[in-house]
C-alpha cells in the first residue's frame, strides 16, 4: 500500500515559486527575474494557481553554479 505523502518523511522534489525563493534566500522577484533571464529551469503548471514549479536539483544546481572563490 502506498505511503500518504503527508505523512511521509521525503521531501517534495516540486517546489512552488515562493519555497523556491525561500531555498535559495531570494526574494519570488529575484527568482523570477532569474527565470526570465534563462538562468533557472521551470517546469509550467497551467492548472495551479502558481504556474510555475522548480525541481530541488535545479536549484542545487543552481547554486553550486553561482559559487565563487577570490
Amino acid at each position: 500500500m502506498p505511503k500518504n505523502r503527508k505523512n511521509d518523511s521525503m521531501p517534495p522534489r516540486l517546489v512552488k515559486t515562493k519555497l523556491a525563493a525561500e531555498y535559495l534566500a531570494i526574494s519570488p522577484w529575484k527568482l523570477r527575474n532569474l527565470v526570465q533571464q534563462g538562468m533557472l529551469p521551470y517546469i509550467c503548471d497551467e492548472g495551479g494557481t502558481s504556474p510555475w514549479r522548480f525541481d530541488i536539483r535545479d536549484l542545487d544546481a543552481y547554486v553550486e553554479r553561482s559559487r565563487s572563490v577570490l
